[in-house]
């Protein structure tokens, strides 16, 4: 670089030199240049070609320097990819890669198909082969979450659809399983964009799951969509119909469907928003239906249907009700009005009935006995029996409820729903006797109100639990396990009941005796095995296959479950 900078300053003529070593902030000479000022003139403009010159060769060595930074961030690449090729991770073979790949994208539970930060776009960001890789791997593309509330709390603005257009793509030809959370109503425009897309690619629905908040039209959308639907598997939409919303009515055809769950409720009484589903080969159902009536209306068709869950909103009555069977049906839960719960028992023959879970959304204290002598009436004239058995507390609180009992002396698991503002003292004392539910081996007491505001009724309930663990042999099987949680509400969730009382302790000593507590401590609490909405493993299983099926979203994630799956695997 001096030589270049000496040949430089020889060419140039005698009077830019001298000037540019006035100009040097490194020469010592401070003086002004002699200049002829008689000819000035010629001096400017000779100054100026040596300057022009100057310039040129700054362009020319600015301009090989970029080449030069260019070829270098070249060879850098070069270089890269070849300690790339060093790394035995990236030399492994296809095939091997897109394993690992797909236990990548399975571990990516809080992955957001609509965020550049998904696990299969990450992957494919790292090099040209592993993109090659990806792109070219549908399976990797399969299961689809979106979560619009959350997608925009994190980036403050709907991220662009293009991406969900991309992940469609790439998933081709395979069947996709879907989570739709769309529920924020600022984005409806924005959702209906979304369901759009999914809907085009309806036919590779293998498992879906919409959840629309109160978008009817969202609602409407899915119900105009073309009826074909060869590969769905499951369906799941939830929705909230506002009053004033016409009748929605659509008939699909779906060969393959297995699992239903209509969670789609209206606050008029003379709306019934229904998706007319191939009945007759659905082996699970959960539905809201409006009244027992439109049950009733369909029940003939439910041919295999296994597992059915009704939620009742409006009591109807009913003036000539058909008898029915339903020959497959094992496991059978039912809330709402307690006059269409006795319609519904009235109707229907179970023969293969085991799980049984009624819920009435009134207190039953008055009526137990009418209820109760139903529910024995179903297991003498399905016949049937009822293994587990799910229902209030105070189904039992009648006098005549030992002599009801006996009538479905099958029963070896229970549920009972507990409250405080009930006088439970009737059913306790019954159970306390020799002659209630004989063959009870496991119960689950689950608390509307918090035990810890009132102690009292938990200490009862303890003392009915000891009652029954030191049975005689001659009165029939001790009681052998116990779960016990309170019900949990949005104000509270993390709420659990306190082992530091008296009556928990007694419950600790019961479980060194011998008895199986299902559940453990935490920080003081009690957790339960089951929560507070489950109550057998078939129900956590169930869940665990739900979860598993959009690939163990955090979104869907539940303590409950994750306990259980760690237990299984222990075992």
């Amino acid at each position: 670089m001096a030589l270049k900078a000496a040949q430089e300053s020889a060419a140039l003529s005698e009077i830019a030199q001298s000037l540019h070593d006035y100009l040097n902030p490194d020469a010592q000479n401070i003086a002004l240049p002699a200049i002829d000022f008689d000819h000035i003139s010629d001096a400017v403009k000779q100054i100026t070609t040596d300057m022009e010159r100057i310039h040129v060769h700054a362009d020319t060595y600015e301009e090989a320097a970029l080449t030069a930074r260019k070829k270098a961030l070249y060879m850098q690449s070069i270089l890269n990819s070849y300690r790339n090729l060093s790394i035995p991770l990236v030399r492994m073979p296809t095939e091997i890669l897109a394993l690992l790949f797909k236990s990548c994208v399975q571990a990516d539970t809080g992955g957001h198909s609509l965020s550049y930060e998904a696990m299969p776009l990450v992957l494919s960001r790292v090099c040209r082969r592993w993109r090659m890789i990806v792109n070219s791997t549908p399976s990797l593309w399969q299961v689809i979450r979106l979560h619009n509330q959350k997608t925009v709390a994190h980036n403050r603005c709907p991220p662009p659809l293009s991406i969900l257009h991309l992940w469609l793509n790439r998933s081709q030809p395979l069947p996709i399983s879907c989570l739709a959370i769309l529920d924020a109503p600022d984005l409806c425009g924005y959702n209906m964009k979304i369901l759009d897309l999914l809907v085009h690619h309806s036919r590779r629905w293998f498992a879906v799951d919409f959840s629309f908040g109160d978008q009817s039209s969202l609602y409407h959308r899915l119900c105009i969509m073309p009826p074909l639907l060869p590969l769905l598997r499951y369906f799941r939409v939830e929705a909230d119909i506002p009053i004033g919303t016409h009748d929605i009515f659509a008939a699909w055809t779906a060969p393959n469907l297995k699992e239903a769950t209509l969670l789609v409720q209206s606050s008029s009484a003379n709306t019934q928003p229904t998706i007319t589903l191939p009945w007759s080969q659905l082996e699970e159902l959960e539905w809201f239906p409006k009244t027992s009536k439109s049950f009733l209306d369909i029940s003939s068709t439910f041919l295999r249907l296994r597992r059915c869950c009704l939620q009742i909103s409006h009591h109807v009555d009913i003036d000539d009700p058909h008898q029915f069977t339903l020959p497959y049906l094992r496991q059978f839960e039912i809330s709402g009005p307690y006059r269409s719960i006795i319609g519904i028992l009235c109707c229907v023959s179970l023969p293969a009935l085991e799980i049984l879970d009624v819920d009435p959304d009134e207190h039953i204290g008055q009526v137990a006995d009418q209820l109760l002598s139903f529910i024995a009436r179903l297991q003498l004239q399905s016949p049937c029996n009822i293994r587990c058995f799910s229902a209030p507390f105070s189904l039992f609180s009648s006098s005549n409820s030992p002599t009801l009992a006996s009538k479905i002396d099958t029963i070896q698991e229970l549920r009972v729903f507990l409250s405080t503002e009930e006088d439970n003292d009737v059913s306790i004392t019954n159970f306390m006797g020799s002659n209630m539910l004989r063959n009870l081996k496991v119960l689950h007491l689950l608390f509307r109100e918090p035990p810890d505001e009132d102690v009292t009724l938990l200490d009862k309930m303890v003392e009915l639990v000891a009652s029954r663990r030191q049975r005689k042999l001659s009165s029939g099987p001790r009681l052998d396990k116990l779960s016990l949680d309170v019900i949990r509400t949005s104000e509270v969730p993390n709420m659990h009941i306190s082992i530091q009382s008296k009556a928990f302790q007694k419950l600790f000593k019961l479980q060194r005796e011998g008895l199986s507590l299902l559940g453990y401590t935490v920080n003081g609490g009690w957790h339960s095995f089951f929560g507070d909405t489950r109550w057998s493993d078939e129900d956590l299983q169930r869940a665990t296959q739900y979860w598993e099926r959009f690939g163990y979203s955090n979104w869907l994630f539940e303590q409950e479950i994750d306990d259980y799956i760690t237990r299984r695997g222990i075992s």
